[in-house]
């Protein structure tokens, strides 16, 4: 059996990437580290990858989508690396192109740009899904977030089941770290993820309106791709990228790391959605 290692580029999956390089080498016949870059990570996260890859040799594989527009072919990968890796979008556009805007209702974004993106590359170096498990960065005190398919994806969690930790632990044990990730939580590794909460992407448009630019790009291009009778748009409630830029000028209470009592989630504008750190795939 092989073992693929699931890199997001957040701390807990490189935490989880250290300690299972470290204790499960002679667990499996071999192990591979892999990192699918949408085009639209923060140069942080990037430069993250690139860091654990410098200081504890997880000698990662980098890939992006790499999409036929034909109807009927899958998406493949191709390898990049640090350098080489896409800033613009390119990956994120080309799945967006072909299979339209994702959002809440229609979630291609992580199916197309990490999980058949990842599975094309372990096809090429001879690895059939029967032959492997995709250890994936959850911890034991986000449970919440586990695949209810994960015996038929093939999927485990090692920060659950063999190793179980917290963010408070994991965000200690970092500290004592040489380097760590040079982000906030609401920035996360995606830049204006949809599935960040509507206080986090107001936070966003404020410190870092530009970041818009590329969602709100596609709408305007691609809206129309798609089965749907209204232009399809990526945010909660069908808002738009502009409607988050615009709402933004308007005041509210920004997201904060140590909110007062009066401020702790009450009600939909704080929901959760699964990406304050990172995207996982097989989800």
């Amino acid at each position: 059996m092989n073992l693929h290692i699931a890199f997001s580029g957040g701390r807990t999956s490189a935490y989880m990437t250290k300690i299972l390089l470290a204790r499960w080498k002679d667990k499996y016949n071999k192990v591979v580290t892999v990192f699918a870059n949408t085009g639209q990570e923060n140069e942080q996260t990037l430069k993250f990858v690139k860091d654990c890859d410098d200081h504890f040799g997880f000698n990662t594989v980098w890939v992006e989508a790499e999409v036929n527009q034909e109807k009927g072919k899958g998406t493949k990968h191709r390898i990049v690396n640090f350098e080489t890796a896409s800033r613009d979008g390119r990956p994120f556009e080309d799945i967006i192109k072909k299979y339209g805007i994702p959002n809440q209702t229609w979630q291609i974004c992580s199916r197309e740009l990490k999980e058949a993106t990842v599975r094309s590359y372990l096809r090429s170096i001879g690895w059939k899904q029967k032959d492997y498990v995709s250890a994936i960065g959850i911890r034991a005190d986000e449970v919440h977030r586990v695949s209810a398919n994960m015996e038929k994806q093939r999927v485990i969690y090692p920060l659950i089941e063999d190793y179980p930790c917290s963010k408070k632990y994991v965000l200690n044990w970092w500290r004592k770290q040489a380097f760590d990730l040079n982000l906030r939580e609401h920035q996360g590794n995606s830049k204006w993820c949809w599935k960040k909460s509507k206080r986090k992407l107001l936070t966003l448009a404020v410190e870092s309106p530009e970041i818009f630019d590329f969602p709100k790009k596609m709408e305007e291009l691609y809206g129309d791709v798609g089965h749907e009778k209204e232009k399809r748009v990526f945010f909660r409630n069908r808002e738009s990228a502009l409607d988050i830029i615009e709402q933004s000028k308007f005041p509210f209470k920004p997201w904060s790391e140590n909110p007062s009592n009066e401020d702790l989630f009450i009600d939909m504008f704080d929901a959760p959605g699964g990406c304050s750190e990172s995207c996982e795939p097989f989800k």
